[in-house]
């Protein structure tokens, strides 16, 4: 699944990741090339073979979360409400 996500886009997360529950929204910080060192909030450093999304959430102030790209769902597009359609429903009314 491939998806023109950007930086402050919203989606929801599929997987559970440190307590945070699937279905979590979160808003997409920066994208995170493969090799890229990432300082974690235990002291310790890491790095990906993939892409990831850095992503904030309100259930971890303190931090943030990366997920892979195939473990988010935009919100937008499809998802979003359109604009349009709600205005002609204010003229049916």
């Amino acid at each position: 699944m491939s998806h023109n996500f950007k930086p402050g886009d919203l989606a929801l997360t599929l997987v559970d990741r440190c307590g945070v529950p699937a279905m979590t929204q979160v808003d997409l910080v920066e994208l995170i090339e493969p090799g890229i060192l990432l300082a974690q909030i235990n002291g310790r450093t890491g790095k990906f073979s993939y892409p990831v999304w850095r992503c904030s959430t309100s259930l971890i102030p303190e931090g943030d979360l990366v997920f892979r790209i195939k473990e988010l769902m935009p919100l937008r597009g499809d998802f979003a409400p359109e604009r349009q359609k709600s205005k002609e429903a204010d003229k049916c009314l």
